[in-house]
């Protein structure tokens, strides 16, 4: 179950169960000083009464505590390190099995997912866990085993003081699991709240300029404040709930305690037990509810981190894509076989079917939102298709590994993604193993040269967060230059030159020609008079193919391509004052 649940490893889940163990020992060898501090009592009672004529050697009961003392540190010591140590190693390797398993999934599952989500899981939710696993497991799962260790031993000392003692137990148990029922929709509604208040505060960090020059901040402002209020009032409630429950089973459990002394003097007075069977359900009594005490408030923490638990169980359990990684592409053309594609549960590419050749330039244009870009990323399988295939030298994409299959593509898409790092290992990001000779060369290719040299430490600049100490042209220029530095045999171009200033353009679009050469390319386009000498134009609307093929035959059609050619070149030569 406790595998299952927090989604360990088996060597986690190993060291767990030994953490639980270990715990139980800790709780039983800290009730030997009591059972020591008792057999004192009973030689000191009997020596009074003179049914002892031995004398009490409190040399051998000094060695005794002496020697307890270092069994309990020792066993201590060890709990410590197999519980806190190893949770903290295992809440390492649930963190890096999470983001390895994100590497692997589709986009698709990003697409149904806030950034903010995700974060707050691989932060918030292994945090929780993490905290359990440290101090709560051991000691519930501990504690749970050394008062069934220690009922059983008494129960075949005296069974009606035993029953006394743990009377009530069960009642107590029962009150904790109605309140795992009762709290289980307040824990997930504070869970919700507490993540609207992390989505609210990363949509006003990444909208900041927005918000501050809006008339609408100050109204965006109560809102947040709103949130922050419901997280307040959730997690009052949550810990109301569970308070009440738990110090209801609490006390319900300590009535046991007086039991104990009602039964024990009844049994004295009627000479069915000893004075010395008496001192010694006291004493056990006075500390067998400590670690009891620690199940009912631990056994609230467990409860409360079921819902961080599964949360991450979600992650792990979905679906990956999987795939050979040993299949090999020898030639490159790129076919789309009747291909459909759903996101979530609306259908947006319909039975599209062409070929991106080897040695020829493919572009897709069309209207926005008509599927341009979802086909390119359908092709490096960032999704995988709803219906038909897609295959590269007459294999099908969805048999390859993905991380094999991009292995063979440059991608520059319009959205650079750059890394808080220097510009050279941005750049190195396209070939781990590259050369710096290599890397400058990309990036001479890529005309990054230019704006590289201006900045304070040149290459090994930091850039910032997404790079956001430089232009939308530059950082595009450095994604540029990564491509170029992998030289894959299958390039895609997501409008790759759109942040640029004409000059770069063109001295871009010159490189890019060399970048290309002999390769498979496809690139998606808005502005069309850039891709008026490709090889094949795929026009699509709505995610249907509407026409195929040259710009010269596609123009003589009077279909859609040339209707959105005579629009920009319309609204290229508008001026102030109209047309000019």
């Amino acid at each position: 179950m406790l595998k299952n649940t927090f989604s360990l490893t088996d060597q986690g889940y190993a060291k767990v169960i030994k953490g639980i163990l270990l715990t139980a020992l800790h709780n039983l060898s800290t009730m030997f000083p009591a059972i020591l501090l008792l057999l004192l009592a009973s030689d000191m009672v009997q020596n009074y009464l003179g049914t002892n004529t031995k004398s009490i050697s409190l040399f051998s009961y000094w060695g005794t505590a002496l020697f307890l003392l270092l069994f309990i540190y020792w066993v201590y010591r060890w709990t410590y390190k197999e519980t806190y140590i190893s949770a903290y190693e295992e809440s390492a390797n649930t963190r890096i099995s999470l983001a390895e398993k994100i590497r692997k999934l589709p986009l698709s599952y990003f697409g149904n997912r806030d950034l903010s989500d995700l974060t707050s899981t691989l932060m918030d939710d292994t945090t929780t866990v993490e905290h359990t696993l440290a101090t709560g497991v051991a000691e519930l799962f501990g504690g749970i085993i050394s008062s069934i260790v220690i009922l059983l031993t008494l129960f075949f000392y005296d069974w009606r003081m035993s029953l006394s003692l743990f009377i009530c137990l069960p009642v107590s148990l029962v009150v904790l699991a109605i309140s795992n029922k009762v709290s289980s929709s307040s824990n997930w509604k504070n869970r919700e709240a507490k993540l609207g208040v992390s989505e609210g505060i990363q949509e006003y960090l990444e909208n900041i300029k927005l918000v501050q020059t809006s008339p609408q901040k100050e109204a965006y402002r109560m809102g947040m404040e709103q949130k922050i209020k419901k997280v307040v009032r959730t997690s009052m409630i949550y810990e109301l709930v569970m308070g009440i429950f738990i110090s209801s089973a609490y006390n319900i459990l300590r009535v046991g305690l007086g039991l104990v002394v009602v039964t024990g003097s009844y049994l004295i007075t009627h000479g069915e037990l000893d004075l010395i069977g008496f001192l010694l359900f006291l004493f056990v009594s006075a500390r067998i509810y400590d670690p009891l005490t620690t199940v009912f408030f631990k056994t609230g923490e467990f409860f409360y981190s079921l819902v961080s638990a599964s949360r991450i169980r979600e992650i792990q359990k979905y679906p990956s894509q999987m795939g050979n990684a040993d299949i090999k592409l020898n030639s490159y053309d790129i076919t789309f076989d009747h291909v459909s594609f759903a996101y979530n549960t609306d259908e947006i590419i319909h039975d599209v079917s062409f070929v991106a050749k080897q040695g020829e330039i493919t572009a897709l244009v069309g209207p926005s939102g008509c599927g341009k870009s979802t086909l390119s990323k359908l092709a490096s399988r960032f999704w995988d298709v709803s219906k038909g295939k897609i295959t590269i030298d007459g294999k099908n994409i969805n048999d390859i590994d993905p991380e094999t299959l991009l292995s063979y593509f440059s991608i520059v898409f319009q959205d650079v993604v750059l890394f808080n790092d220097t510009i050279y290992n941005n750049i190195k990001i396209g070939k781990l193993d590259a050369t710096k000779e290599e890397i400058i060369a990309a990036a001479r290719m890529a005309r990054c040269e230019d704006f590289i040299h201006k900045l304070p430490h040149g290459y090994d600049t930091v850039i910032g967060e997404n790079g956001k100490t430089i232009s939308g042209g530059e950082r595009q220029r450095i994604s540029i230059a990564r491509a170029f530095l992998k030289n894959a045999p299958i390039v895609l171009l997501d409008e790759a030159t759109a942040s640029l200033d004409p000059e770069n353009e063109t001295l871009i679009q010159e490189a890019i020609g060399k970048l290309i050469r002999n390769k498979t390319v496809l690139i998606i386009a808005h502005r069309l008079r850039s891709i008026e000498d490709c090889d094949k134009i795929v026009v699509l609307k709505a995610g249907k193919i509407q026409e195929v093929g040259r710009h010269q035959e596609l123009m003589e059609l009077k279909g859609l391509y040339h209707h959105l050619f005579e629009l920009q070149r319309k609204s290229s030569i508008w001026g102030f004052g109209g047309f000019e």
